[in-house]
């Protein structure tokens, strides 16, 4: 719960706009990340999960829910904090 309440304020502190421009709801807290869902006037719907590596750097992906199991359409490694809405808007739009 800590690592998901630590990537939600870093995410507001880098651009206090970006969650809502996502459309961002359904909001769960993962065993080691964040998990969410975009919706609204984006270009791509469905699921982004960004997890925390041992590297301390963050692994984001998206994908979508088919057939009740998340289906992986895109995932980006060892992206720094800096980087993690730059990413996020990249795979969402």
């Amino acid at each position: 719960m800590n690592v998901a309440k630590t990537i939600l304020s870093q995410i507001k502190a880098l651009d206090a706009w970006s969650l809502g421009a996502w459309g961002a709801k359904d909001l769960v807290a993962l065993e080691n990340g964040l998990q969410f869902k975009s919706s609204g006037m984006v270009k791509n719907k469905g699921i982004v999960q960004i997890k925390l590596n041992g590297l301390d750097l963050y692994d984001v992906s998206f994908g979508k829910i088919r057939k009740y199991e998340y289906e992986e359409i895109e995932k980006v490694t060892d992206v720094f904090v800096e980087d993690l809405v730059d990413v996020i808007d990249e795979m969402v739009g």
